[in-house]
Order: structure tokens, then C-alpha cells, then sequence
């Protein structure tokens, strides 16, 4: 397994820092894009959130196509989250640290970890199967419901219940579609 410089930390522990793992993101995703996004809350609380996307063009694409901000936010690779309390943020370099925290929890779930360890493209593609086998279960099963569903209100439950990217998905969305003809062709022919 390929290794990133690591540094020792409290405890006698390898730390990798996010610097050292962005690099090396860097230098294998030369195409890459990173967005970071900051918010805060009634009580000062910050929280930043990171995307990242191996591959740019993925993003252009879909703006070509039309696609809004917040469904190409939902087509990264990864996405992670930070959040420093007001308290927190007092301190040296708060708002800086905690965009780190992100971008490094970001890294970490595409395989570059803490450890300094990067996991092996054998390695990334078993999760990746993983993850696709995952989301073609709830795919399935998301379709399976729209068969099923019985009136429109149900059907529309099913639909307000999906992640954006399956509301994008074109199966997903005819079965809708058909299914809402469907079912109202059947409440017109049960008013007569």
C-alpha cells in the first residue's frame, strides 16, 4: 500500500496532514476540484463543508446540461463536514483548521487516511463496486415501491423521499411518470 508522509502526534501516533494528502490527491486527479463551502448558525457555531471530485469535466457537463448547484453538489465523490463551536473559533487559526478538518475527512473517504495510507485502486474499486451495488439495491427498490404505490399521494411520498441524484435517474423518473398517468387515468374512470 502506498504511503504519504506522515508526522508523529500526540501518543506516538503516524498523522498524515491534509497538506500532504492533497498533494498526493493532486498528483494522481490532476483534474480535479475541491469546493468548500462555510456556514454559520444562530449561536456562531461554524460548520464548512467540503466536495471533491476526481474529475472536474463531470461537473462541467452537467452544467452544460442544466443541471442545477445543488444536484451537481450531489455527484461528488466526496463530501464531509466540520463544525467548531463559537468557543472554538476564538482560537488561532479556527476558521482555517476547520476547513482542513473537512477537506481532510473529504480525502479520507476517497482512501487518502489519516494514517498516511492510500488505499489501492483494487482497494477503491471494491468499495466502489460496493457503493454501486448499494445504490442499484435502493434503486430497485425505490422502483419496486412506485409499482406498488396505490394513489397519487403515495406516489408523490415515494418521489419527495429521493436524494436528488435519484430523482435525476431516467428510469426512476418515467416510472413516475408512468405511474402517475396510470394512476390517474384509474381515479377518472372510478369518478364516472
Amino acid at each position: 500500500m502506498k504511503q504519504v508522509k506522515t508526522t508523529k502526534i500526540k501518543g506516538n501516533v503516524d498523522y498524515a496532514k491534509v497538506a500532504d494528502r492533497l498533494l498526493e490527491f493532486r498528483s494522481q486527479n490532476p483534474r480535479s476540484k475541491i469546493s468548500i463551502k462555510y456556514s454559520y448558525d444562530e449561536a456562531g457555531n461554524l460548520t464548512h463543508t467540503a466536495r471533491i471530485w476526481k474529475d472536474k469535466t463531470e461537473c462541467y457537463e452537467l452544467l452544460k446540461a442544466g443541471v442545477n448547484a445543488e444536484a451537481i453538489a450531489e455527484s461528488a465523490d466526496a463530501e464531509a463536514s466540520a463544525l467548531m463551536f463559537a468557543e472554538q473559533l476564538k482560537k488561532e487559526k479556527g476558521f482555517e483548521k476547520n476547513e482542513s478538518i473537512a477537506v481532510g475527512r473529504a480525502l479520507a473517504i476517497l482512501g487518502y487516511a489519516v494514517s498516511g495510507e492510500i488505499a489501492s485502486s483494487e482497494e477503491m474499486e471494491e468499495f466502489e463496486d460496493w457503493k454501486n451495488q448499494q445504490a442499484e439495491e435502493s434503486r430497485a427498490k425505490v422502483l419496486e415501491s412506485m409499482t406498488n404505490a396505490k394513489s397519487i399521494d403515495e406516489l408523490l411520498t415515494i418521489w419527495k423521499s429521493l436524494t436528488k441524484e435519484q430523482q435525476l435517474d431516467k428510469e426512476i423518473t418515467a416510472r413516475k411518470d408512468a405511474k402517475k398517468g396510470e394512476l390517474s387515468e384509474s381515479s377518472k374512470n372510478s369518478a364516472k
